[in-house]
């Protein structure tokens, strides 16, 4: 099949959504496709490992403008499917990993103060993202993925999307390269680098550490700390961490606590015990499956898709409100207890294992001919 793979930047060090496309990409390369990639930022290596660019030039400052952009690309370009990664709407398939942009208001809201709330509804990059989805739900007919059951229902019951327009296809992990296997490798270094000897790790990677709710993270590592537990905090790839550098030391916890810049994720997973995500909204987080892959129990809330895959008590914990910094902490508690994350370490393997990477590009493809079946 001829396939055009849209985003803004084709780039694996940006972030989730443009790491992912990346091995998607790859992936479908190795299945035999012809794979060509829109958008206005290609990495260097876009041509050489195999994909063929169609660059966009200086990208616009609006998300509106980008969008239409886009459009007025693919006009010229013709494809078996069109595959949009959820910023514009000429698409035969919209996958927007960033999930519902009203659901995603509506949990910020939860924890922004009355009085921003005017201001944060009426910001122009909200305000061109509604835009943008509008236009996605109403100027195609494309086939939307959503990448959990709860995106699908935010889908349904937030922008009345019928269903029958609506597939579900969950993130899919690479088992090869998240492993419990890194740990003879990295594991000991890693932890001698970071300081850390015989203290649990608890781990955290998120770029947006106020939707990711690093807050929560802090305050509940902190009554561990303060009842004398043997523990330390690692949080990696904040944009800005400011904030909670200084949350840290108001808490009286910075001797305990680390702060990275973006890390490469395998020897980091290796070195920590467990991994945290009190997310305030996450479609489907990248990171906790990794970190399960990787053999890790992890703490995460019912506000991030992946816990779906997960099973509570058996792989993990989650936790019904975000905010609720007493019930992160005693399972944080409880994941003191080597055993314990041992046998939910393991258990969130095995259900890596069930959703794999090359599982959901499988599905991907069945999709497309689904799609290329009905216009012909």
């Amino acid at each position: 099949m001829k396939l055009g793979l849209v985003l803004e930047h084709f780039d694996p060090v940006r972030g989730g959504l443009e790491h992912w496309t990346w091995q998607f990409a790859h992936d479908l390369l190795k299945r035999g496709h012809e794979v060509h990639v829109v958008a206005f930022d290609l990495h260097p290596e876009t041509e050489r490992a195999g994909f063929i660019a169609h660059q966009l030039g200086e990208m616009p400052r609006s998300r509106l403008e980008r969008a239409e952009v886009i459009a007025q690309h693919l006009s010229t370009l013709r494809f078996d499917i069109v595959h949009d990664m959820g910023v514009g709407w000429r698409a035969d398939i919209i996958h927007p990993h960033g999930g519902s942009t009203v659901a995603l208001w509506e949990q910020n809201l939860l924890r922004i103060p009355k009085w921003r709330q005017i201001r944060f509804w009426r910001e122009r990059r909200y305000l061109e993202l509604a835009e943008v989805e509008r236009r996605q739900h109403t100027q195609s007919d494309a086939v939307i993925v959503a990448v959990s059951n709860m995106v699908k229902r935010h889908f349904e019951t937030l922008h009345h999307l019928p269903p029958e327009r609506l597939r579900v296809i969950p993130n899919g992990v690479d088992v090869e390269r998240f492993t419990p296997d890194d740990r003879a490798r990295f594991r000991e270094g890693t932890r001698q680098e970071l300081g850390v000897r015989d203290e649990a790790l608890f781990l955290m990677l998120a770029h947006n550490l106020l939707l990711k709710n690093a807050e929560a993270f802090l305050r509940a590592a902190a009554r561990l700390l303060h009842a004398g537990l043997a523990l330390r905090v690692l949080i990696a790839g904040g944009k800005k961490p400011q904030l909670f550098v200084r949350l840290a030391e108001q808490l009286g916890i910075s001797r305990a606590v680390t702060f990275l810049d973006s890390v490469d994720p395998v020897p980091h997973y290796a070195a920590a015990d467990a991994f945290i995500h009190p997310t305030w909204y996450d479609p489907c987080s990248l990171v906790t499956l990794e970190a399960s892959a990787a053999g890790l129990p992890v703490v995460t809330t019912r506000f991030n898709g992946a816990s779906e895959l997960m099973s509570d008590g058996v792989d993990g914990f989650l936790l019904a409100q975000p905010a609720d910094e007493a019930a992160l902490a005693a399972k944080m508690t409880q994941l003191m207890d080597a055993n314990l994350r041992a046998e939910m370490g393991a258990a969130g393997r095995a259900m890596a294992l069930r959703h794999t990477f090359a599982q959901q590009t499988t599905q991907f493809l069945e999709l497309y001919d689904e799609v290329i079946a009905a216009k012909s």
